[in-house]
């Protein structure tokens, strides 16, 4: 009987705690709500980016580490209330005593808010905001990387693409930038910090590149198109698979002759000089 009353207790003891636990959550929810929505420009809605995925329109991050997270918040003001297309924006707020003050504001024309997130790009240990905007489906997307220098928000980089990934190696974190090329193929780099600038990391694009082989095996074995083997031959010269990087040539240059394209097959040529070139300095 003792058993069974401690048990009941015990029972009502963790529904009262994740009672409390659930009204609390709900009250922090209310208040940066609150805090949001008399920060948001006006005619402007919260929207949540496409990439990555799952993430919500508000984030929380603490960048100067005094025990105090930021809000982050992304919008998107339609084209019906200003000159089309819509205008997508992040804002970022700092808590200065009892008032949210805001530090960081950026805005950018385009048809859809591609990406919002928090990566630490420099290695600092410190995440930079990345903020992405889709200009338009043959344009592309252009990035834009903050950095949290002296209690204030830098630009860094800006990056335009049209597809990208995170990519984290050994003690490195960098960006794939997949630039359209041809149809639905793209040229791949893989970029990282170097603390000037985002320039090519062999190493990390070696780690990147089974992601590349598989995204180009499977449209080939879609369609055996040369644009596919081009692309799939850029990838390989920059992962030093040679002989890979070879065969996807004389794949591509037979297609390309059986249309015929001749100033495809001269593509194909000077991708093998490239190639060769590389074999030489390695």
């Amino acid at each position: 009987m003792k058993k069974i009353i401690t048990l009941t207790l015990l029972s009502l003891v963790a529904i009262n705690f994740i009672l409390m636990t659930v009204h609390a959550n709900q009250g922090q929810k209310k208040d940066l709500m609150k805090i949001v929505k008399a920060n948001m420009p006006p005619h402007s809605t919260l929207i949540s980016p496409e990439k990555p995925s799952s993430t919500q329109p508000i984030q929380l991050y603490d960048f100067n580490h005094d025990g105090q997270k930021e809000i982050i918040f992304t919008f998107e003001i339609k084209e019906k209330v200003q000159p089309s297309p819509s205008q997508f924006g992040a804002i970022v707020l700092k808590k200065d005593n009892a008032d949210w003050r805001k530090i960081r504001e950026t805005k950018k024309k385009g048809v859809d808010l591609d990406f919002s997130g928090l990566v630490d790009i420099t290695g600092d240990g410190t995440k930079e905001f990345l903020f992405g905007v889709t200009i338009g489906a043959d344009i592309g997307s252009e990035l834009e990387v903050f950095q949290w220098v002296n209690n204030s928000f830098k630009k860094i980089a800006d990056v335009p693409y049209h597809q990208i990934d995170i990519v984290k190696g050994n003690q490195k974190v960098g960006i794939a930038v997949w630039q359209k090329y041809v149809g639905d193929s793209y040229l791949v780099d893989v970029l990282k910090w170097n603390g000037e600038k985002l320039v090519y990391d062999k190493e990390l694009y070696s780690k990147y590149y089974p992601v590349i082989e598989k995204f180009y095996n499977d449209k080939i074995s879609e369609m055996d198109a040369w644009f596919y083997w081009y692309s799939l031959a850029d990838a390989q010269i920059k992962a030093n698979k040679f002989e890979e990087a070879s065969k996807s040539i004389r794949n591509g240059i037979s297609v390309a002759e059986n249309i015929p394209m001749l100033d495809v097959v001269q593509d194909f040529n000077d991708l093998t000089e490239r190639l060769e070139n590389k074999r030489r300095v390695q």
